[in-house]
């Protein structure tokens, strides 16, 4: 004999999730199920992390599954509370130019910049970087930079082109002699990876102990991110202002996160 079917009863506390999502602007063009955590609620709660930190001021996991950390940002979208708690500061004695770079930076990071969706690679202001290169989609730690430093520079000063990989903006810069030893906020970090891959990003400060930078970094996971990175992590730093900049230049102390874990994936 056949099982009786009902019609699947509605979850109150989905409910009240999609209530809080709907309140805040979310299901724009499309209405989930009422009560049924299906793919639209899913989707929706995974935009809503990728545009929001936890009460610790980190950035929401985009797994869409919500836990403590999400109701707490569903329950404080705005305000104060999504306030990130860095707060951007330029070292003293830099050149017009690199504190220039350091502001652009630190404007894109403020906005704040992540991939929509998680894994796409891809947003409104990601897109741009890639200037008129005709690319979108792809690995976007390199277009930052070349991006950036056409926004500073009004060129681009490796081998003047808008380049798409870490590895061959590593070898036209030491071909070029932009390599140093002494990295200073401002220049390019290089880290290389197997199979012709890469990441790559700005050094914003330098630590105290002058073991560590601060980088400000695209494609950190699924973002634009000022991170915390060990000097020994980093296989080459690339100096291509070529401005005289002197190491005499405050250090710096962010409160963020260490990415030595993270970068272009």
């Amino acid at each position: 004999m056949p099982s009786t079917l009902r019609r699947l009863d509605a979850d109150q506390q989905v409910v009240h999730l999609q209530h809080l999502l709907s309140s805040h602007g979310y299901f724009e063009g499309k209405l989930p199920s009422h009560g049924i955590f299906e793919d639209t609620t899913h989707d929706n709660v995974v935009l809503f992390q990728l545009q929001h930190i936890d009460k610790e001021k980190r950035p929401l996991k985009p797994d869409g599954v919500v836990g403590n950390k999400t109701w707490w940002a569903l329950n404080n979208p705005s305000g104060s509370a999504q306030k990130n708690s860095f707060l951007p500061s330029i070292p003293e004695n830099l050149t017009a130019k690199r504190r220039q770079l350091l502001d652009l930076i630190f404007e894109e990071h403020a906005k704040p910049v992540f991939e929509v969706p998680d894994g796409s690679n891809r947003s409104v202001d990601i897109d741009e970087y890639w200037g008129d290169t005709g690319v979108i989609g792809k690995a976007w730690c390199c277009a930052f930079v070349s991006w950036s430093l056409k926004e500073i520079m009004g060129e681009y000063p490796i081998g003047d082109k808008h380049h798409l990989g870490v590895q061959a903006v590593w070898k036209i810069a030491r071909q070029a002699g932009m390599e140093t030893r002494t990295p200073k906020p401002g220049d390019i970090f290089i880290q290389i990876k197997s199979g012709g891959k890469g990441h790559t990003g700005f050094v914003v400060g330098i630590s105290d102990d002058d073991k560590s930078i601060y980088t400000g970094e695209g494609n950190c996971g699924n973002r634009l991110k000022i991170g915390l990175r060990k000097k020994s992590t980093i296989n080459h730093f690339v100096d291509c202002i070529a401005d005289g900049q002197s190491q005499n230049f405050s250090r710096s102390r962010f409160d963020v996160e260490s990415v030595n874990q993270h970068g272009t994936r």
